[in-house]
């Protein structure tokens, strides 16, 4: 018995749309099932009020918070960002912060998403670039008010004739 022919535009299709598939979808957007049932129905909520929600990432092992330490909702799957439908980003989060008695979070500068977690009553907004690092006026601020700038603003006799 001899195989069947394939016309190499098929298998060409083919791979195409497996590797479209695979790097489309990061393993750990995929995952909701692990989700508590209180952020699941959340999600269904927001679904069934605005339209379909692209999940970014749900359970992320070893996520800690920027510049804290501390372990992340997403570490232990407590915690889930997406993109709201297009156009509805705003009526969704202020939905959200009328109607959700865990944690809410929105990122911009680069990241346009948005967090939910079931932990405390908590509302937070992080201007980050698209690699996850601090950006725009908190990065300036920083800057701005270092020990070195703070020493040249104050004049030295004032301060030597006050503490000496």
């Amino acid at each position: 018995m001899s195989k069947p022919h394939v016309p190499i535009w098929a298998a060409a299709i083919v791979l195409a749309l497996a590797s479209f598939v695979a790097t489309s979808t990061p393993s750990h957007a995929a995952r909701t099932t692990c989700l508590p049932g209180s952020v699941k129905a959340k999600l269904a909520q927001i679904r069934a009020k605005f339209g379909p929600i692209r999940i970014v990432s749900t359970h992320r092992p070893g996520a800690r918070i920027r510049g804290s330490g501390k372990r992340s909702f997403h570490a232990s799957c407590r915690a889930v960002d997406f993109h709201a439908p297009r156009g509805k980003y705003k009526q969704v989060v202020a939905w959200l912060k009328r109607n959700h008695s865990g944690g809410v979070g929105t990122y911009s500068c680069g990241m346009h998403h948005i967090h939910i977690d079931n932990g405390p009553r908590v509302r937070f907004h992080h201007c980050v670039n698209a690699r996850g690092k601090p950006a725009g006026k908190k990065q300036r601020y920083a800057k701005r008010h270092s020990k070195k700038t703070y020493a040249k603003s104050r004049p030295r006799k004032a301060y030597a004739k006050r503490y000496n």
